[in-house]
């Protein structure tokens, strides 16, 4: 069943949002493209790929229209041959009743796909233009690499950016060397990388 949103988006560059649907598609693993629509709108399709689905009637895309509409974006979504997966399970019975669990979910999964589009459309034109990071409901998500734990300051024990040689908060020189050998320590240090004496102790 067709469903349409209309969001205020004066600011949006409507090119840069099918691209970033379309690549967004293309990362869940869809075969995706962009086509130009009339009144200076676009069509993003995206469809699974494999060959199989076609053969069992699984090969439906979803459009995603996007037309500007003034300052607003009017986004529609639709699939063609919804009904095909209820005949797919009809047929699989007799036929192909491996395919009877894969066509299921298949429905299920293109169900929820229309939500997850106006999600990211939604955190697209919120966050004025920047792709959101997200993954369709199921599909793994890179994980974000690890934050370093932030270093504080010797002094007053603030956070320091990285790379800074004085506090920004009190101005100390971060600039540390082991009383015992004089190397430079990092500012987490807890013994000397150089001698191994503990930070603050000279022998």
């Amino acid at each position: 069943m067709p469903e349409q949103r209309m969001y205020s988006a004066p600011d949006v560059d409507l090119a840069n949002l099918a691209e970033a649907l379309n690549q967004w598609f293309q990362g869940q693993g869809y075969e995706a493209q962009v086509l130009a629509a009339p009144g200076e709108g676009y069509v993003v399709q995206a469809r699974r790929p494999e060959s199989w689905r076609s053969w069992v009637g699984m090969s439906a895309a979803l459009n995603v229209t996007l037309t500007p509409q003034g300052e607003n974006l009017m986004v529609q979504t639709g699939a063609a041959k919804w009904a095909d997966k209820a005949v797919v399970g009809a047929v699989g019975v007799l036929i192909l009743w491996p395919m009877i669990i894969p066509a299921a979910y298949g429905a299920w999964k293109q169900k929820q796909l229309p939500d997850e589009v106006f999600r990211f459309i939604d955190q697209y034109v919120v966050s004025g233009g920047k792709v959101p990071t997200m993954s369709i409901a199921g599909a793994p998500v890179a994980a974000a690499p690890a934050s370093s734990p932030r270093v504080r300051c010797p002094s007053c024990g603030e956070p320091v950016r990285e790379g800074a040689k004085f506090c920004d908060n009190c101005g100390a020189s971060l600039t540390l060397a082991c009383a015992n050998c004089g190397a430079a320590l990092r500012l987490d240090a807890k013994f000397c990388d150089n001698c191994g004496a503990p930070v603050g102790a000279a022998s």
